[in-house]
């Protein structure tokens, strides 16, 4: 019983153990999705910005005009209306909602700080320079235009932080930026003035609307795997388990030399198993039967006789009973029980078994072998403890007296639970 319990707490650790391991690797493969679809859009908006950055011919000076323009007046440049046409394809607009170039001012150009009215707005410093601002600035997507955006000045700055570093840098670049507007994979590609003048970063978003349902799709398909691995893992598991404990059955109740069930069978196990192979038979019969001259076999012939008398004669009691209705009860004796329609039909079936035993020659000797047997029935709905045990004495009482008269033949009584079976 401990070692069927620590079994039970060893799966159960590792159950735990793998699901433990599932969960992390669940975890660790969600980022690795994620960060495997940046780096892809990733690559894909660096080079619609490379590609846009390329298409766009600025001089110096179209670039202080642009910076001196208002917002609505920038919106609607000639230069601006040449990135709007520019993006107004199905390349562009089947996955950009947003081009622009931004600029880093010189501290002489800015011409907003944040003050005490906008500093909710920009959620930064009262005095902070605006010195980022968008020179150009396309709303690619109809649906997230508004007019209203294109009166406020406002609109068109931010301020410098430490990440615009790598954005207004000389490498192409992305971030994934989350806000208000959407998520979206944002490219940069550094732009150039037709004089060579670094002007600043074009920047294109690209609308990551799909990326819920990839990463969904794939964690799907990787909790579908774990699942199954979770189950097979128990299946296995629950498999082991019962392999385990038929073979602690068989290792317990099983006869090591003929294979047939025990004595240990029949003191734990004998009565609830014959309880519930009954079907409708009004009659239990109990028989113990005896190898005539047991000891003479194998003083005359030896243990290895000996052993195939006792291995063959198991077998011929199986084949007439059934294996689950015989026991090896110790030494030579073994233990029948049986449910029976009437009580002629032990007297067949016992001499049917005693012909087969006087046909048969046995062990490699081929000698001849014959047994004694006893037995005892009762009409009974129910098998208990103490009547088995009782039938049990009745039958070893019938037993010894054939065995008194002559062996090599059998006796049937009716147990009777007032007589006492003694022998003399």
């Amino acid at each position: 019983m401990k070692k069927e319990r620590s079994l039970i707490y060893l799966g159960f650790l590792l159950l735990l153990v793998f699901l433990g391991i599932s969960v992390f690797t669940f975890y660790q493969s969600n980022k690795y999705i994620e960060k495997g679809y940046l780096d892809s859009e990733g690559s894909a908006a660096e080079n619609f910005a490379v590609l846009t950055a390329s298409n766009i011919h600025l001089t110096d000076e179209e670039v202080e005009t642009l910076k001196s323009y208002s917002y609505e007046e920038m919106q609607h440049s000639a230069e601006n209306e040449a990135l709007y046409n520019m993006m107004d394809n199905d390349s562009f607009a089947s996955k950009v909602d947003y081009a622009y170039v931004m600029v880093h001012l010189d501290p002489d150009e800015v011409k907003y700080k944040i003050t005490e009215e906008n500093k909710d707005r920009f959620n930064a410093k009262i005095g902070t320079n605006l010195d980022i601002m968008w020179l150009l600035d396309v709303n690619v997507d109809p649906e997230n235009q508004n007019e209203e955006d294109h009166q406020d000045e406002l609109e068109r700055y931010s301020y410098y932080i430490k990440e615009d570093a790598v954005i207004l840098g000389e490498a192409p670049s992305y971030t994934f930026n989350a806000s208000e507007w959407g998520d979206h994979i944002c490219g940069y590609s550094p732009l150039y003035s037709e004089e060579g003048t670094y002007i600043g970063a074009v920047g294109v978003e690209l609308r990551t609307h799909d990326y819920n349902q990839y990463r969904n799709g794939a964690m799907w398909a990787m909790g579908i795997l774990l699942l199954v691995s979770t189950l097979t893992l128990l299946a296995l598991f629950v498999f082991l388990y019962f392999k385990y404990k038929k073979l602690q059955y068989d290792k317990i109740y099983t006869d090591s030399l003929t294979a047939l069930y025990n004595r240990s069978y029949y003191n734990n196990q004998f009565i609830k198993r014959m309880n519930n192979s009954r079907e409708n038979e009004p009659f239990f019969a109990l028989m113990i039967a005896d190898i005539d001259f047991f000891k003479k076999v194998n003083d005359t012939f030896g243990h290895e006789v000996k052993d195939e008398v006792l291995m063959e004669m198991g077998l011929l009691l199986t084949e007439v009973f059934g294996r689950t209705r015989v026991i090896r009860f110790g030494g030579e004796e073994f233990v029948i029980g049986l449910w029976v329609d009437n009580t002629e039909l032990i007297r067949k079936q016992l001499d049917f078994l005693f012909e087969k035993i006087a046909g048969q020659k046995f062990s490699k000797q081929q000698i001849d072998i014959s047994i004694s047997l006893g037995c005892s029935y009762y009409e009974t709905d129910d098998l208990t403890g103490w009547l088995v045990s009782g039938m049990l004495k009745a039958a070893d009482y019938n037993l010894y007296e054939v065995k008194e008269n002559g062996r090599k033949d059998y006796r049937i009584v009716r147990y009777n639970e007032n007589e006492k079976y003694q022998k003399k």
